[in-house]
């Protein structure tokens, strides 16, 4: 899902600035070295200080004791860096240095009243005390406030701040692998600074779980002979994968925003019954509630607190031992370090289902229990109906359960007063059958996959790039050339690297994503009214909705522009991948000039268009070629599309 790159450049995400090139470049990387040593000798305090079992239960000993060293250095640089846009790594040493130094005194046996402290306060504090990042980073109006009011200024801050989820890179492989070799913890925490930079609202663990992934291919690749070559063949799925975890947490901050606690809650309880299948309604219950109640600091930015109230979550989970000894795959993740559990969690495959759940779930067997518990409590009887149909579909994706579970509470309400409320909801529902829907919406994204292996990938794309601007022509080229090569990212990666898993689930739950991303970006009115109507459906109803849409014919179309060919010389060097960008730009052109274009029109344009550069890149003066047929291909076309 790559954007435009030089061919000498690593296409991985964000990895390092610009500034990494300049002449200074040596001397942070230097700092940075010297600074991991000192840090080094700072955990060998560490180690000192516990060793007395020291009884002090204060706020900044506790969070240093339950992240050890690593994670709470960790956690002051995500911090720091995610309120200091316009700053480099090596300006936050100090406060690097300061916040560590503190851990380890508030740890010792003779701890200060700082440790008393909230830990956001702490780096807050840090970060003010230097004029020149308050004066670089215009954090002068937050250094002015205190207590709380300072603390909200800082979350306001780090939300105004542009994010750039372009996923460029800067540095060819050789580079890169130089100063990894050199000093990998230096290079993966100046990563670890200029992610926390570009995407100020991302969650540490987040974070941690992208370096984490991006330390792993580095070690691989930069192992080898050919390590341009290896780099670039892991890209696309990393790059997948970040833009897969960056969408689903904004996603569901958004929904949580939008539609509050219920929707969340339903949401989660379909996504952790399809991992732990063995687990008990009350059991899911206690769980998605615990995990609910996370994210009210999770996604209003308050980094501490989210990854301490993180921490305590996975602590219970863990400790329900007769819970963990029945989950494969949970008894897996609790027994990683406190800092990767919960992404652990969220990335879990299902477990296999229990032996005694049947295969489906009859709602018209229970209706009796069910209505005597819809009237006494209907979030509680719909949470178990989400319960028992999502542990018996893992295939199925979190939407269209959701969407059952709709139309399933619209029934209920309708009929659980009456007397035959067995017969209203049978009538109610019709011939609703969840399992004839999964294996309907199942093989529709099985053909897409075989679309997109039978087209081929850039085909693909360009299809993708005539689909959205056909919905919505008032979007930029830039817009929907990222929303296209998204969806195309998103196929590939559930077609290709999901062998025996379901295509539903994959491709509709990141579909979603990206879509509730896009509903939250900005505001969608200024894109498309039809797409905004959209937004503003019931949360399970959006995608559907937007695939209802059809081209819009009350945009009033554009003339065909010379620059939408883009015809010249420069056509003539292009590689495979801006060759793409300049095929889709064309694309975007002609079906904004006319968005009921057909097949065939597209195909004939599209022809002539690569006659045509076939033509003049042959030619011995391209640019008088260029110059003189560029003209008549925009006549024909615009002649084609008159109809």
């Amino acid at each position: 899902m790559t954007l435009k790159y030089k061919s000498d450049q690593l296409l991985s995400v964000l990895c390092l600035s610009r500034s990494y090139r300049s002449s200074n470049s040596r001397l942070h990387l230097f700092i940075c070295v010297v600074v991991m040593r000192c840090l080094a000798v700072c955990g060998l305090l560490v180690l000192l200080s516990l060793s007395v079992q020291c009884q002090s239960k204060n706020a900044i000993c506790e969070i240093f004791t339950e992240t050890k060293e690593d994670g709470f250095k960790f956690l002051a640089l995500v911090a720091l860096a995610q309120n200091l846009p316009n700053s480099e790594i090596g300006e936050t040493v100090p406060l690097l240095k300061e916040a560590v130094d503190l851990g380890v005194k508030c740890c010792s046996d003779a701890p200060t009243e700082d440790c008393n402290s909230d830990v956001g306060h702490v780096f807050q504090s840090a970060l003010c005390s230097s004029e020149s990042l308050v004066e670089k980073n215009n954090l002068k109006l937050c250094c002015d406030k205190t207590g709380t009011e300072r603390a909200d200024c800082f979350i306001d801050h780090k939300s105004k701040i542009p994010q750039d989820l372009s996923l460029k890179a800067e540095l060819p492989a050789s580079d890169q692998c130089e100063d990894f070799n050199k000093n990998n913890n230096a290079f993966i925490g100046r990563f670890v600074f200029h992610f926390s930079k570009l995407i100020p609202t991302l969650q540490p663990y987040i974070i941690k779980a992208i370096s984490e992934g991006y330390f792993k291919v580095l070690t691989t690749c930069c192992a080898e002979a050919e390590a341009q070559t290896c780099l670039d063949n892991k890209k696309t799925a990393f790059q997948n994968s970040v833009r897969t975890r960056v969408l689903q947490l904004m996603a569901t901050c958004d929904v949580y925003k939008k539609y509050g606690e219920r929707i969340l809650k339903a949401k989660k309880m379909v996504q952790y019954s399809q991992k732990i299948p063995q687990a008990s309604f009350q059991e899911m219950s206690d769980i998605v509630k615990k995990i609910v109640a996370t994210y009210d600091s999770c996604c209003s930015g308050k980094v501490v607190n989210c990854m301490k109230e993180r921490k305590e979550l996975a602590d219970q989970v863990c400790s329900d031992q007769s819970l963990v000894s029945r989950t494969v795959g949970l008894a897996e993740c609790c027994s990683k370090s406190v800092m990767i559990r919960g992404s652990c969690v969220e990335a879990m495959k299902p477990d296999d289902k229990p032996d005694h759940l049947l295969e489906h779930y009859n709602i018209h067997a229970d209706m009796v229990d069910i209505c005597k518990n819809f009237n006494e409590n209907p979030e509680l009887a719909m949470g178990k109906i989400l319960h028992e149909v999502s542990t018996r579909h893992p295939e199925s994706s979190q939407q269209l359960l959701l969407r059952f579970a709709k139309e399933a509470e619209q029934a209920l309400m309708q009929c659980c007063d009456k007397e035959d409320h067995t017969d209203c909801v049978k009538t109610a529902l019709g011939e609703r059958d969840l399992h004839k829907s999964i294996k309907e919406e199942g093989e529709y994204y099985n053909n897409m996959c075989t679309l997109e292996k039978t087209v081929g990938e850039d085909n693909f794309e360009k299809r993708m790039m005539v689909y959205y601007t056909q919905l919505m022509p008032q979007a930029s080229f830039e817009k929907l050339h990222l929303i296209s090569e998204t969806v195309h990212g998103i196929v590939y990666d559930c077609c290709h690297n999901n062998p025996g898993h379901s295509n539903l689930h994959c491709i509709d739950e990141k579909l979603t994503n990206t879509l509730d991303a896009t509903c939250h970006e900005h505001d969608p009115t200024t894109v498309s009214v039809r797409v905004a109507h959209c937004c503003n459906q019931s949360y399970s109803m959006r995608r559907p909705c937007i695939f209802d849409l059809k081209p819009d014919t009350e945009f009033t179309p554009p003339e065909l522009d010379a620059k939408n060919f883009n015809l010249s010389p420069e056509l003539c060097k292009q590689n495979p991948k801006e060759l793409l960008v300049s095929g889709k730009k064309l694309l975007y052109g002609v079906v904004r000039h006319k968005t009921t274009i057909t097949d065939d029109e597209l195909k004939t344009i599209s022809a002539k268009y690569h006659t045509l550069r076939n033509k003049c890149c042959a030619a011995e003066d391209q640019e008088t070629c260029f110059n003189e047929e560029k003209p008549k291909l925009i006549a024909e076309s615009a002649e084609l599309l008159k109809s």
